[in-house]
């Protein structure tokens, strides 16, 4: 694991890629990439990302840049790129005599609390209005998707029926989780057969599957007064708009670090998806299915990150997964 000094060299190394005139560079967060909030003598502010090793490549990243700026131009709060001097959107920077290296991004600082952070401390009916929000917000993306014409030479993952249950999935074989008993694995490869069935049937119309965020949970949602913002579209790709609407909600079921509300939200998030893609049930209706593949996901994607220290909460997901199957006649 590369140690936080030399990614610091690195980062400032990059800098010199936009020919900022820099007043402080500091890290804010390092978890898969690592972000650090710039400022320049002008009072600007930048955050500063260092992409993990071997997650998307140049082309990948640059179909990301290529995507969110279609979501700014239809008038969404996202994070807005500055090129390099060069009139690039990413920097390909090597470590300090080294031959390895990171791409890195900058895009403007986005102002603005984390809807995690505040979640356990608001009222019912605030959680309602934040949630009916980011049903709106959500609708707004799947609209510009709808509208938007995929370049040619776009290259971003999927999460279709492979990406979530095939033989390689997008974040692994959740159902071969080495924390699971031999009943529990056995189990989660029966849900992994139903589930595959579920999703083969639903429709890949573009009314239906294009482009998501496909992790706008409340830690990537921010809240300024009355707008919200969403950042971190690392995991962003091709998957059916109903996966977005259950990792928005996902997070407030009871069994989540922070869970609380979820019924309030959940309902909240319905209704502000339909006020603005009405006629959409068909939408709604996949919620349940994903809010499933999203707890299965998560128990492979902990499991492959030991460094996170979340493996305690497997064997909670792992129970979760059981009893969301049964609810959907998944399981007996």
């Amino acid at each position: 694991m590369i140690d936080e000094k030399a990614l610091t060299d690195l980062a400032k190394k990059s800098l010199k890629e936009w020919d900022l005139d820099v007043q402080s560079i500091n890290l804010h967060l390092q978890s898969e990439n690592t972000v650090f909030k710039v400022e320049d003598k002008e009072g600007n502010e930048y955050a500063l990302r260092v992409h993990r090793k071997g997650y998307h490549d140049l082309d990948e990243l640059n179909s990301e840049h290529n995507w969110t700026s279609c979501l700014s131009k239809a008038g969404l709060s996202v994070p807005e790129a500055v090129q390099t001097a060069k009139g690039e959107a990413y920097a390909t920077i090597f470590f300090n005599d080294s031959d390895e290296f990171r791409y890195v991004g900058l895009v403007k600082w986005m102002e603005g609390v984390i809807l995690n952070d505040l979640i356990l401390e608001l009222k019912e009916k605030e959680v309602s209005d934040l949630y009916n929000s980011l049903g709106k917000v959500i609708a707004k993306f799947h609209q510009a998707t709808m509208n938007w014409e995929v370049p040619k030479d776009f290259k971003r993952h999927s999460f279709d029926v492979d990406g979530f249950v095939g033989s390689e999935p997008f974040w692994g074989r959740f159902w071969e989780a080495k924390n699971a008993s031999d009943e529990e694995r056995e189990k989660l490869s029966l849900i992994r057969k139903n589930i595959e069935d579920s999703l083969s049937k639903l429709s890949r119309d573009i009314s239906s599957f294009g482009m998501i965020h496909a992790d706008m949970h409340s830690q990537n949602v921010l809240i300024q007064e009355d707008k919200l913002s969403v950042i971190d579209f690392d995991d962003a790709g091709f998957g059916w708009y109903g996966f977005d609407l259950a990792v928005a909600v996902w997070d407030r079921l009871d069994f989540t670090a922070t869970g609380c509300h979820f019924d309030i939200a959940y309902e909240a998030l319905k209704v502000g998806y339909l006020e603005e893609c009405p006629n959409t049930q068909d939408i709604i209706d996949t919620i349940p299915t994903f809010l499933l593949m999203r707890t299965m996901m998560i128990i492979r994607w902990i499991e492959d990150r030991p460094e996170a220290g979340y493996e305690d909460f497997i064997p909670v997901l792992i129970k979760a997964s059981i009893d969301q199957a049964k609810d959907l006649k998944l399981l007996n």
